[in-house]
């Protein structure tokens, strides 16, 4: 969504202002961000890795979370403001490639993908704020569709070759004109790990075999416990270091 950022995912980042208005989502945020001074970054309201915020709590409207600067933050505004910079940049990417044909909200079906895990509420949370973000209003609500993230991953994969999914000698282009195979999706996110299984059925439809459903095993926790493993080494380190230091000082000025 950046320029001069060369990476297929954009970051769940997202930033507000000292008034909590909205500054900017992904690199964009990060950068900004990383940039500001110590005065600014504690004003200002920065959240990054977010999604896993709301899993496993007993969330509601009024649930709030902890920004960078330690402050709490509407967890809806988060979200909805997020859903509104990501529905804003697909709208004006379907102007740019339809030779400036404007289109409007609700012209489109819009599809929010969710992890395997989430409970009922957190999928209504995540209604909710795709309401607030203006993606829906609650006349049309039937034109938003909460999907699972393993099961969206699935249904792009028939589109994929056969080659590696089939056996050799297959004349076949594509994942969906071979009915009775069968495929596993693992989807290793920033939060989670999902996984689901299914068959193609003729005509390219599928089958579930096993229910979707993961864990939170995502990149951001291998992140956080290598930071916390590297902490304990070099924490420890330091600490014995500055130990050793006092403790010569100290037997100088009582034994010269």
């Amino acid at each position: 969504m950046e320029a001069g950022i060369r990476s297929p995912k954009t970051p769940t980042c997202i930033l507000f202002d000292e008034n909590q208005k909205f500054q900017s989502f992904g690199y964009e945020a990060m950068m900004a961000y990383c940039r500001m001074d110590k005065r600014a970054a504690k004003e200002s309201y920065f959240f990054e890795n977010f999604k896993m915020e709301i899993f496993n709590k007993k969330i509601n409207r009024n649930f709030r979370i902890l920004a960078k600067n330690g402050q709490p933050f509407s967890a809806l505004k988060v979200f909805s403001e997020s859903l509104r910079f990501m529905k804003e940049h697909a709208l004006n990417s379907i102007k740019t490639f339809t030779s400036g044909k404007q289109f409007i909200e609700s012209d489109i079906t819009w599809v929010v993908t969710v992890p395997a895990i989430w409970d009922a509420a957190a999928k209504q949370f995540m209604r909710e704020a795709a309401t607030q973000a203006g993606l829906v209003s609650e006349s049309n609500s039937k034109d938003l569709i909460i999907a699972l993230e393993p099961e969206a991953a699935s249904v792009w994969c028939r589109q994929l070759p056969c080659k590696g999914f089939v056996s050799e000698g297959s004349q076949t282009d594509k994942l969906e004109d071979t009915p009775g195979t069968q495929y596993i999706v693992l989807d290793c996110g920033g939060g989670t790990v999902d996984i689901t299984v299914h068959e193609v059925l003729e005509g390219g439809l599928l089958k579930e075999l096993y229910k979707a459903s993961g864990g939170d095993m995502g990149g951001a926790n291998i992140d956080k416990n290598l930071k916390h493993f590297l902490r304990d080494i070099f924490d420890h380190e330091y600490n014995n270091s500055k130990t050793f230091l006092i403790s010569s000082k100290m037997s100088t000025e009582l034994f010269g």
